[in-house]
């Protein structure tokens, strides 16, 4: 159900949500810093143009989500410990841009689509801004804001604060550089070719945050996460 975006914006603020989250990999994200824009998956295929697969691809085209653009209400990297399956590469918005949003509309997710199976659109979706403004919680995962019916394109460059960066402490096998740099370096010309002047961070995790464990345990996919390159 779509939403006016002045209300969710507000029930945002009123949970103390004064920023929102999107992270991808560092080849998709870099996609995005050349637009200016964060882009649905459908937008970048339609394109032609590289973008790292994720799991939830098939889902998305299931229920009509394949041109939408998705955002968290706090950073999931930090709050849960563990890399991002999305990606290592966070972008941090201005919460702002939520009621500027050029649709008028929002819609905000009860569960993450991957669980939907049979449910009703009122089990995926709060349907009211007053059921938004009760039960709306705070970095609660499955609660995403959803840019629906907006070209499948989110112009965010006067709302992107900064930019945080995993480092897995990994190193390219034929390149012989660490992920960081390889990966610090493809965003910064990026972001030159964007016309974006925004602060890339590196992330400081938590003594008992897993992501170094997960970066290493499957290095296949680190590589595909990090290198900037197909």
């Amino acid at each position: 159900m779509d939403l006016a975006s002045a209300r969710v914006c507000s029930a945002l603020a009123a949970k103390g949500v004064d920023e929102i989250h999107h992270a991808n990999s560092v080849i998709t994200s870099c996609q995005f810093l050349r637009r200016g824009s964060l882009l649905s998956r459908g937008t970048i295929q339609r394109q032609s143009l590289y973008q790292s697969a994720q799991s939830s691809d098939r889902t998305d085209k299931k229920f009509g989500l394949w041109f939408d653009v998705f955002t968290d209400s706090v950073d999931i990297h930090a709050r849960a410990r563990r890399a991002n399956v999305y990606g290592p590469v966070l972008f941090v918005l201005d919460a702002a841009i939520i009621a500027k949003a050029y649709t008028g509309r929002i819609w905000v997710t009860k569960k993450n689509p991957v669980k939907w199976g049979a449910d009703t659109p009122a089990d995926r979706w709060f349907q009211t801004v007053e059921d938004l403004e009760a039960n709306l919680v705070r970095g609660r995962f499955d609660q995403m804001i959803v840019f629906r019916h907006c070209g499948g394109e989110l112009p965010f460059k006067e709302y992107l604060r900064e930019i945080i960066l995993d480092d897995p402490s990994l190193e390219s096998p034929n390149a012989k550089i660490d992920y960081f740099s390889m990966a610090y370096g493809a965003l910064k010309l990026a972001m030159t070719e964007g016309a974006i002047d925004v602060p890339i961070k590196r992330r400081r995790c938590a003594d008992n945050c897993a992501c170094g464990r997960d970066y290493s345990s499957n290095l296949a996919r680190s590589r595909s996460m990090f290198v900037p390159t197909i």
